[in-house]
């Protein structure tokens, strides 16, 4: 993917990601089925809220870096309840983790907030 920036239009980022992703179903179905089903297991609430391992998620894709996981995550997130602002703070550890690199690539969050969860004017 090199440096293309692919969140310009991120609801079509998501679309493409999830018709990618069942598309797996024609070519490697159990492995696809297998990690669906550790997601199901993974993300259901326990210690940790579904909310917040969701904004886990987001800070792993920033650190990876992986674009389509960010926008998935993040839509998931806010699906959940997170809010812009946990989301940013979350991101600001991975800053922290990431240094610079994950500066640049948490702006594919933020294109995302924008879209689905625009600031309050």
């Amino acid at each position: 993917m090199g440096n293309v920036r692919m969140t310009d239009d991120v609801e079509k980022t998501l679309k493409s990601f999830m018709k990618h992703f069942g598309a797996l179903n024609r070519d490697i179905p159990e492995a696809r089925n297998a990690f669906t089903d550790l997601q199901k297991t993974v993300h259901k609430d326990g210690a940790l809220s579904a909310k917040f391992k969701e904004i886990i998620c987001i800070v792993v894709s920033v650190l990876n870096p992986c674009e389509e996981c960010m926008v998935y995550h993040t839509k998931q997130a806010l699906t959940l309840g997170a809010t812009r602002e946990e989301i940013m703070e979350a991101c600001s550890v991975a800053i922290v983790m990431g240094g610079g690199p994950a500066a640049s690539h948490i702006a594919t969050v933020q294109d995302c907030l924008d879209t689905w969860a625009p600031r309050e004017k």
